[in-house]
């Protein structure tokens, strides 16, 4: 069984100290998939100075040669993993990002190439800012061939492009549903991945604040069960002391089975 982290909305507001202070501990054993934002605009989270919240300056991850020279660092150590988090992060009057952003498959390409121009590596991995994606957003990220790790798990014709291989995902989580007793109305994280004829798919669990040990205990005892695989996705910047507690007690617990190898997210594809 494979177990990796992602984190989300690493960009030009994160403060290296701050990855730090979460990771520290925990990265030399699992590395860190670091969902990252190459023009950050900001948006009304902590982290994001107030005054930047709705002034529609994008800025260069570049701008903070702290961070990216810190993250150069840790990537050569093999802390961490890059992906790419959107283009800009932004939120529009109609949808986030890839939902309602006009050019999607220019926000692809142009992120890609600028975050293998600062780091030196390509990633192979897309995460939807707010896990959220139209048709064109979801077609555009397949086109650049990135697989995409999150909890995007619609089959509907509305958002999703159909190819030869849905309905035989389709099949595949109407099977675990049954299996596991879940109406469609319950929420599930499918622990295997989905392959579709451009790209493959991964969700993952959240570690938000209320998560408790006992809630990710269980979700990763049924993925073993299913013969799975589990990714745990939070963000830096939500993780206070409470969070960090339940974060280290669940690595203890999977790290119990000698069946589980830690590796970077990308080797969940593999």
């Amino acid at each position: 069984m494979k177990l990796a982290i992602r984190d989300d909305d690493t960009c030009y507001f994160t403060d290296p100290s701050e990855l730090e202070r979460v990771y520290h501990d925990v990265w030399d054993q699992v590395p860190i998939c670091l969902a990252t934002v190459p023009f950050a605009v900001g948006y009304e989270r902590a982290g994001i100075p107030r005054e930047h919240w709705h002034d529609g300056e994008a800025f260069a991850l570049e701008r903070n040669s702290a961070l990216t020279t810190f993250l150069k660092s840790l990537i050569g150590r093999g802390r961490v993993t890059i992906a790419l988090h959107g283009y800009t992060h932004q939120d529009y009057p109609d949808g986030f990002e890839f939902q309602a952003a006009p050019d999607p498959e220019r926000r692809v390409s142009d992120g890609l190439r600028y975050l293998r121009e600062t780091f030196g590596a390509t990633p192979s991995i897309f995460v939807p800012p707010h896990n959220a994606m139209s048709k064109r957003g979801l077609a555009a990220v397949g086109a650049a061939r990135l697989n995409i790790l999150g909890s995007f798990l619609s089959f509907r014709p509305s958002i999703r492009p159909w190819d030869y291989t849905t309905p035989a995902n389709w099949l595949r989580i109407a099977q675990f549903r049954r299996t596991t007793g879940r109406t469609k109305g319950d929420s599930l994280i499918y622990p295997h991945v989905l392959r579709y004829a451009d790209h493959a798919e991964f969700g993952c669990h959240s570690l938000i604040p209320g998560t408790t040990v006992d809630e990710l205990k269980r979700a990763f005892d049924e993925a073993r069960r299913a013969d799975g695989d589990f990714c745990l996705a939070t963000h830096y910047w939500e993780v206070d002391a409470a969070m960090k507690q339940v974060l280290v007690a669940f690595l203890e617990y999977a790290a119990g089975d000698r069946e589980v190898r830690f590796v970077a997210a990308e080797e969940l594809f593999a």
